[in-house]
């Protein structure tokens, strides 16, 4: 069994609330420009048709994750569940993980030299609970599930989202105005 998440930018009202749990539970630094889950808005359109989009964007545990297959360290590993984890005693902050993720997943703490990302709250899942950002979001708009579920929902990519035919990664997107796969 694989997880993966499925998001409805229709939905998100842009509160930021899964950034928070997930800085919350993952005990993520402030101070060191390091988010695992940032939202991030894109403004399109001309005036005076313009409009915004947000996404809730994270790791998205690919099945074909680069981000593993450069790491010369080996540092970047896959469960069984597909969930794609950093070994911080491993990782040397070489930073070819953030070079070749195209989704700007893997993040370098300047602080302790090494990368870090989502963990898609593995810890939380191995209790039988769902992650944190998905379980706060208050309006429904980032969901999370058995990816078998999951991977006839809505469209593959949307607008300002990489190609995801290289990476396959385990995230959805509900049908939006963008939708284009």
């Amino acid at each position: 069994m694989s997880y993966g998440w499925l998001f409805d930018s229709k939905r998100c009202i842009e509160c930021r609330a899964c950034e928070a749990a997930c800085k919350q539970w993952n005990r993520v630094d402030t101070g060191w420009n390091v988010r695992y889950r940032p939202v991030r808005v894109w403004e399109t359109g001309t005036f005076p048709n313009l409009r915004t989009q947000a996404l809730s964007m994270a790791c998205n545990h690919c099945e074909n994750p680069l981000c593993l297959k450069v790491c010369p360290v080996k540092a970047i590993w896959r469960r069984d569940d597909g969930i794609v984890l950093i070994d911080q005693d491993r990782c040397v902050g070489c930073r070819f993980c953030t070079k070749f993720c195209p989704y700007d997943a893997p993040q370098f703490h300047a602080g302790r030299k090494k990368m870090e990302k989502c963990t898609m709250c593995a810890d939380r899942i191995d209790q039988g609970m769902q992650p944190a950002c998905a379980a706060i979001c208050p309006t429904g708009a980032l969901r999370w599930g058995e990816w078998n579920q999951i991977a006839g929902a809505g469209v593959a990519q949307v607008e300002s989202f990489s190609e995801p035919a290289l990476t396959r990664p385990r995230i959805r997107f509900v049908n939006t105005p963008w939708g284009t796969r």
